[in-house]
């Protein structure tokens, strides 16, 4: 848990430093076959599935993934749904970073219709240093683009610097994103927005490995959540170049249910890369 608290203080300073710091069934499109993204998505853009992954007890409470997809298979937003009780009754020892982590299985659907692998919630309890930036209690949401064997299989950066310091090329780079220094065992280097503004209460964090972007990262305080208010961003795409073929998203979503008492987090706007 140490390490993985040094490596996120590397992602706080850069920040710093720039100042800105199953159920239905519906025919999807594979991310391999370019679609008719403006025919389709005009004719069914109003009609939606939704598909969710198995249900995770976080805290007190529950938390699960999902995806809604149209009718012309396209996706339209993927994200974690939480149960009121999640955001608390949760561990409060810094060093159990196990105990700390919650993985959220994708429907089929949604493996199919996007990039992603996987989720996982990281809770840290007291966030972490420097002063007044991530120190406080908050969520890192991983929405990861490598299997989770390969996920687990990235060793810490003392360990092996070369895979964490090969970036990705440059021309694929999202705009407003930077690398930081060090890397985090299985997960990856941390990206941080320039345009991220302290006081923290929310921010977009991108990782890769070996050259490649492997996770986005929405990263939320717990006292936002528990406030029940709405946000959305957009952010830089990854250019992806013409061998990928994926839809990719550039906004996220922060909402809450009141009738439910369900909170959201979840990313939009995918378009074709």
């Amino acid at each position: 848990m140490t390490k993985y608290l040094a490596f996120k203080c590397a992602i706080a300073f850069s920040v710093v430093m720039f100042f800105a710091a199953c159920n239905k069934q519906a025919e999807l499109i594979q991310p391999s076959q370019a679609p008719d993204v403006e025919g389709k998505a005009a004719k069914n853009a109003d009609h939606v599935n939704t598909f969710k992954g198995p249900e995770v007890s976080i805290g007190n409470g529950k938390g699960r993934s999902w995806i809604s997809i149209n009718h012309a298979g396209l996706p339209q937003e993927i994200g974690i749904e939480l149960t009121q009780g999640a955001l608390s009754g949760l561990p409060s020892d810094p060093m159990d970073f196990a105990a700390a982590t919650y993985i959220l299985p994708l429907h089929q659907k949604a493996k199919a219709a996007t990039l992603f692998d996987h989720i996982t919630i990281n809770w840290n309890v007291h966030g972490h240093e420097p002063e007044h930036v991530f120190d406080v209690p908050h969520f890192d949401f991983h929405f990861y683009m490598i299997s989770l064997q390969a996920r687990l299989a990235i060793p810490p950066y003392e360990v092996a610097t070369a895979p964490f310091d090969l970036l990705p090329p440059p021309a694929t780079w999202p705009d407003n994103f930077v690398p930081t220094p060090g890397g985090v065992p299985q997960m990856g280097k941390h990206w941080a927005s320039i345009l991220f503004v302290p006081p923290f209460s929310k921010t977009m964090i991108y990782g890769s490995y070996a050259g490649a972007f492997t996770f986005v990262e929405p990263m939320i305080t717990q006292q936002f959540l528990m406030s029940g208010a709405s946000f959305q961003e957009e952010f830089g795409r990854v250019k992806y170049d013409h061998q990928v073929n994926a839809f990719v998203p550039g906004q996220y979503n922060i909402y809450y249910d009141g009738r439910t008492q369900k909170h959201y987090i979840t990313l939009s706007k995918f378009v074709w890369k």
